[in-house]
C-alpha cells in the first residue's frame, strides 16, 4: 500500500514558518526596545518644558521643603572694643528658621524658544525649629545705617566723609545698638533711613533697613531662560558664524548634516562653562538685559560694549538654582545667580555618590567664588574703582544702596585668614560653614541644597573719632543657610521608578524576548532537521518521546513530540492499522508509510 508523499508535513511545515518567524520578531522587538530606550522616552517626555507637562506644574510652584537658617552675632564687649582695648567679640546666636515659599507667575512661551516668568517669595517663620521668639531676643550689633553711611561717604572722598561726620555728630547716634532679632532681620526704624527715603525715595524707597529685608526684597523681576529649542538655535547660529561664507559650503547638503549632528551631539558632550555658555534651562534675559548694570553692564549697541562687558556682569547663560541642564558632567562649572547674592556664583563638581539610594553628584561652590582680580574676567567688575576686597569676600554695596557690605562664606571660610584672626569668636569649619548642591545628574534635579552665605559690614571711617574703631574692619552681622533638605515622597518615588526599577524592568523584558526569539529558532531548526528525508528506518509506535531529543530542554521537546505524534497518527491511518518501520530521516520530502 502506497501512500501520498508528504502528506503528514503539510501542517508540520506552517508549524515551522511559524515558529521561525516568531523567533526573529521576537528578536527584532527586543532590539527595537533597545534603540529607542522607552524609560528615556518617558523621562523626556515627562521633563521637557512646555504648558500643562510634568516639569511645568512643578516648576511653576515647586513642591519642595526650603528653609532659611539664620544666626545672629551678638557683641559681647561693645565697650571694651570702643575704648580700644579689646577687638571685637562675638556670639553666634541661632537658628531662626524661616520657609520659604517661591511660586514662578505669569509664565509665557516665547516664540524664540524661551520662559519668561515672574518668581514670587515669601517667607514664614517656623517656631518649632528655632531657639525662641525673635522679637524677644534681644542682642547688640552695630549701627548699619550709622556706619553705613559714614564708611559710604569715606569711599567717596575725604572731604564727603568729613561733611558727614560733622552732620551726624549733633544726631548723637550710637555706634551700637540694643535691638530685638526680628527688627535686626526686617527692619527698624532709622532717623537716617527715614530722612533719606524722603529726599531720595527713587533710591531709597524703604523706611526701615533689616538685613533679610534687603536680601530678599527681589521685587517683581521678569526673567526670561532657554529651553532646549532656543539653545539648539543658538548652537546652530554660532556654528554657522564660525564658517567662512561661502555659500556654496553652506548650502551643501552634507555640511548641514554635520552642522545638525555637532548642535545634536552638544546635548551629549561634557562640557565647562568656559566651552559653552548657553544651555538649556539657563538664563537669557533679567528684566530684559542680559547683564547686571550695576555691576557696569551695557548694551550691545553701546560703543564701549565689548570692552565693559564681561563673564563678571554678565548674567547670561547661568541658572536660578530651581532647575539645571539634564544629563550633567563631572566637569560642570554652573554659575548660579540670585538677587540675593548680588552675583553669579560658581559651582563644580566635587564628588558622586549616592543620596536616598539614588545616584547623585555633590557639588560645591568654587574656592575664588569670593574673590575679585583686575585681571580676571570672571571677577574684575567686583573691584571697584580699581579697589578689590580680601579673598573671600564679595562685594554687595551697589544691592545694598551703596552701603559698605560684604558676602562671603560663614565665619570667613575659605577667605584670608586675617578676617578670621581680627574677630573673636569665629572658627571656620567645612561641614558646617561650606555650600553644597546634590543633584541628580540624568535629571538635573537638586535633590539636596545647602547655600550658607554671611553678611558683614565693611567699615571706614577714620575722620570721625567716635567711630575710629571701626576703621577697616569687616564685621559680621549674620549668616544664612538656605536649605532644601530632601525631595517631596512623590519626587523620590519617581525617581527610584526611573532609575532603580524601569531599567532593570525594561532589561529584563528585553533578555526574555531575546531567549524566547532564540528558543523559537532552534525548535525551528530541530523540527527542520526532523522532517528530512532519510535513509534509515524507523518504527512510528515508538513516538519521538522515547527518542534522543528528550536531552533538549522541555519546551522545545513537548513541540517536537507534539509532530512526531502527528507522523505517527498519519501512517497509522494511511496504512489502515498496519504497522511498518520507516526511515528516521526522511530525504527530499518523499516518505512511503506502508
Amino acid at each position: 500500500m502506497t501512500t501520498t508523499p508528504g502528506f503528514p508535513l503539510d501542517a508540520s511545515r506552517k508549524r515551522i514558518i511559524k515558529f521561525g518567524f516568531l523567533g526573529l520578531l521576537f528578536i527584532v522587538l527586543g532590539c527595537t526596545v533597545v534603540v529607542i530606550d522607552p524609560t528615556d522616552m518617558i523621562v523626556t517626555n515627562m521633563l521637557s518644558m512646555y504648558e500643562g507637562s510634568y516639569l511645568h506644574r512643578l516648576w511653576k510652584k515647586p513642591p519642595l521643603d526650603v528653609f532659611i537658617s539664620i544666626y545672629v552675632f551678638n557683641v559681647t564687649n561693645a565697650d571694651a572694643f570702643l575704648r580700644g582695648e579689646e577687638k571685637i567679640r562675638l556670639v553666634e546666636v541661632g537658628p531662626y528658621v524661616y520657609q520659604e515659599y517661591l511660586e514662578n507667575h505669569n509664565s509665557t512661551f516665547n516664540a524664540n524658544g524661551t520662559l519668561s516668568f515672574t518668581p514670587v517669595r515669601r517667607q514664614v517663620f517656623v517656631p518649632e525649629r528655632s531657639i525662641s521668639d525673635p522679637q524677644q531676643d534681644m542682642i547688640i550689633v552695630p549701627n548699619i545705617a550709622l556706619l553705613g553711611v559714614s564708611s559710604a561717604a569715606y569711599r567717596i572722598s575725604t572731604w564727603a566723609s568729613l561733611a558727614v561726620a560733622a552732620a551726624l555728630k549733633p544726631l548723637g547716634m550710637s555706634p551700637f545698638l540694643n535691638i530685638s532679632v526680628h527688627d535686626l532681620l526686617w527692619g527698624y526704624d532709622d532717623p537716617l533711613v527715614k530722612v533719606a527715603s524722603t529726599l531720595i525715595p527713587d533710591i531709597i524707597n524703604f523706611k526701615k533697613i533689616g538685613i533679610l529685608d534687603r536680601m530678599f526684597d527681589d521685587g517683581f523681576d521678569t526673567v526670561t531662560i532657554n529651553l532646549p529649542e532656543a539653545v539648539q538655535n543658538l548652537r546652530k547660529a554660532q556654528v554657522l558664524a564660525n564658517v567662512d561664507d561661502d555659500v556654496d559650503l553652506v548650502e551643501d547638503e552634507y555640511f548641514a548634516e554635520d552642522v545638525m549632528q555637532i548642535v545634536t551631539d552638544d546635548e551629549d558632550a561634557d562640557k565647562t562653562a568656559a566651552d559653552e555658555i548657553i544651555r538649556n534651562y539657563s538664563i537669557d534675559l533679567w528684566n530684559g538685559s542680559p547683564g547686571l548694570a550695576h555691576w557696569g553692564y551695557v548694551g550691545k549697541d553701546h560703543w564701549d560694549a565689548e570692552r565693559k562687558n564681561t563673564p563678571c556682569n554678565t548674567v547670561q547663560g547661568s541658572y536660578d538654582g530651581t532647575v539645571f541642564p539634564r544629563n550633567i558632567s563631572k566637569t560642570e562649572i554652573f554659575r548660579v545667580y540670585r538677587k540675593a547674592f548680588c552675583r553669579t556664583l560658581p559651582i563644580a563638581f566635587e564628588r558622586e555618590g549616592v543620596h536616598d539610594g539614588i545616584k547623585a553628584y555633590w557639588f560645591a561652590i568654587q574656592e575664588n567664588a569670593f574673590e575679585s582680580s583686575l585681571d580676571d574676567p570672571y571677577s574684575s567688575c567686583y573691584c571697584r574703582n580699581g579697589n578689590c576686597l580680601p579673598r573671600g569676600l564679595g562685594d554687595l554695596s551697589p544691592c545694598w544702596y551703596n552701603i559698605p557690605v560684604a558676602v562671603s562664606l560663614p565665619h570667613f571660610y575659605k577667605g584670608d585668614p586675617a578676617l578670621v584672626e581680627a574677630i573673636d569668636g569665629l572658627s571656620p569649619d567645612k561641614e558646617k560653614h561650606d555650600a553644597v548642591i546634590i543633584m541628580q545628574p540624568q535629571l538635573g534635579i537638586p535633590m539636596k541644597a545647602s547655600i550658607r552665605v554671611q553678611i558683614s559690614l565693611l567699615t571706614n571711617v577714620s575722620f570721625n573719632a567716635d567711630l575710629r574703631p571701626f576703621h577697616n574692619r569687616v564685621i559680621p552681622l549674620i549668616w544664612a543657610e538656605m536649605a532644601v533638605e530632601k525631595l517631596t515622597p512623590d519626587i523620590v518615588t519617581l525617581l527610584h521608578l526611573l532609575f532603580d526599577f524601569a531599567p532593570y524592568l525594561q532589561n529584563g523584558f528585553v533578555y526574555l524576548l531575546w531567549l524566547l526569539g532564540v528558543s523559537l529558532l532552534a525548535t525551528t531548526a530541530l523540527m527542520l532537521l526532523c522532517t528530512r528525508h532519510a535513509t534509515l528506518e524507523y518504527d512510528p509506535r515508538k513516538s519521538i518521546r522515547y527518542s534522543t531529543v528528550n536531552i533538549i530542554p522541555f519546551p522545545l521537546r513537548k513541540e517536537l513530540e507534539k509532530y512526531g505524534g502527528a507522523v505517527a497518527a498519519a501512517a497509522a491511518t494511511a496504512c489502515d492499522g498496519e504497522i511498518r518501520r520507516e526511515p528516521l530521516l526522511m530525504i527530499e520530502n518523499e516518505v512511503q508509510y506502508c
